[in-house]
């Protein structure tokens, strides 16, 4: 068989996935995608921009720092909570308070100059995005059927990576040269900086009213209602769900903070060993948005290759592998690749784990089981950050990434001994399936 015809098989197969799995989307995810472009754009946005907001009120670099973190533990107080109101309330309504919320509180941070009223602002802006994030994966499982909900999960993951693309371009178009924009101070009072802001939350804003046209699922598609109690990856397992989320927990407890220890100093980290200029820094960022965008639609091919667990635990195993080469190498143009494939790995297994987990607990667990993984992710993630920023300060870059490698290896081998073997369980009335089952 002749390289072009293989190349045209798989595009073929290719366009037959993609447009297949298009045809199973429901009509609220479709509503939730549009919606989510103008709300990721104008989140991003405002992110991009309110740092150097901070700095140009006369803040620095300390204040920008209590501020974020204002920001986490507001995320992070939420999540307990937001399993609670889902479970009253149902998705949609607390996605659409979250957005609305958001909405609200972008611009109350973009006018206001008091320090006390910033970290107040921050923190309620930390726990209606959180609520979001918590809110999310039960939405996205409610309003999808099995054999789409990997595809819809890694669809969601890529909007919103291929949107913050696309803010960095807008906002570094907007402000190549601000002074251009000194109209906007003259006739509104507002900086240019502050006129961008508020223009994100008018996005922010967009996406909420878009928000409005969900409608509420009521019960799962018969087939979602099949496949939604037991433990799903390529046969049907019934498995405790208490069990399988203490298990979870444990393991996301590794993985969390693997993921959450390097990725917030990788500048610092390209331009300490490398020299490299803000404009280089930004230069990886742009393009590893880009490949993070290509890993994450990768995925649902990968997961019907291996299945759901192994196609997760291989691409965190290879994420961790790939990270200590960074060690080795002393050119910037190869280490960049290095670091683009490592974060490209680690993000492309996030959209299935999301479905993964979704599927394996009990429909009325699920609200519960997203706010505890929200709740471990905030919390490891916030204090992965303490300790690489301690090891980096103490005993430099390459024990911190030898560290973080062996620990994410740690978390690829538990999360797959753990859910990929066989579990034993006894036949059940309501299930009749085979007491061992193994799992693929």
């Amino acid at each position: 068989m002749t390289v072009p015809l293989v190349l045209q098989r798989l595009t073929q197969n290719g366009k037959t996935l993609i447009l297949g799995n298009m045809r199973q989307l429901s009509r609220n995810l479709w509503i939730y995608l549009i919606s989510g472009f103008f709300w990721s754009l104008g989140l991003m946005s405002f992110f991009l921009v309110y740092n150097l907001h901070l700095l140009e009120l006369g803040f620095n670099e300390a204040v920008i720092g209590r501020i974020a973190s204002a920001f986490t533990l507001g995320s992070l107080a939420v999540t307990l909570l937001t399993g609670w109101l889902l479970n009253r309330y149902g998705e949609n309504r607390i996605i659409q308070f979250c957005v609305l919320a958001t909405a609200m509180l972008l611009p109350l941070r973009t006018v206001t100059t008091a320090l006390w009223w910033m970290l107040v602002a921050a923190f309620l802006n930390g726990a209606s995005i959180g609520g979001w994030m918590v809110s999310a994966p039960p939405f996205l499982t409610r309003n999808t059927d099995p054999e789409g909900r990997t595809w819809a999960f890694s669809l969601s993951y890529g909007s919103s990576i291929g949107t913050g693309a696309l803010a960095g371009l807008i906002v570094g178009f907007v402000s190549r040269d601000l002074s251009t924009w000194a109209w906007v101070h003259e006739l509104t009072g507002f900086s240019a900086k502050q006129g961008v802001l508020l223009a994100s939350s008018a996005s922010v804003l967009l996406g909420f009213f878009g928000l409005l046209f969900l409608r509420e699922s009521g019960t799962l598609s018969v087939n979602a209602a099949q496949t939604a109690l037991p433990f799903v990856n390529s046969r049907v397992v019934l498995i405790k769900s208490r069990r399988f989320v203490v298990q979870l927990l444990m393991v996301l407890m590794l993985w969390s903070f693997f993921v959450g220890s390097f990725p917030p100093f990788f500048n610092v980290y390209f331009h300490k060993q490398f020299n490299q200029p803000l404009d280089g820094i930004g230069i990886i960022f742009s393009v590893s948005q880009l490949c993070q965008l290509s890993a994450v639609f990768c995925m649902p091919w990968l997961v019907l290759r291996l299945g759901r667990v192994r196609a997760i635990s291989s691409a965190q195993f290879a994420s961790a592998l790939v990270l200590p080469v960074l060690i080795v190498v002393s050119n910037v143009q190869l280490a960049g690749l290095i670091y683009l494939t490592y974060l490209s790995l680690q993000v492309m297994a996030e959209p299935a784990l999301e479905s993964f987990i979704m599927e394996s607990v009990l429909p009325e667990e699920r609200n519960t089981v997203a706010s505890l993984r929200y709740m471990t992710l905030f919390a490891v993630q916030a204090l992965a950050v303490l300790v690489s920023g301690f090891a980096i300060a103490h005993f430099g870059f390459s024990s911190l990434l030898v560290a973080i490698a062996l620990l994410g290896i740690a978390a690829s081998l538990a999360f797959y001994f753990s859910f990929q073997l066989r579990i034993q369980l006894p036949v059940t009335k309501e299930s009749n399936v085979p007491a061992t089952c193994p799992l693929r």
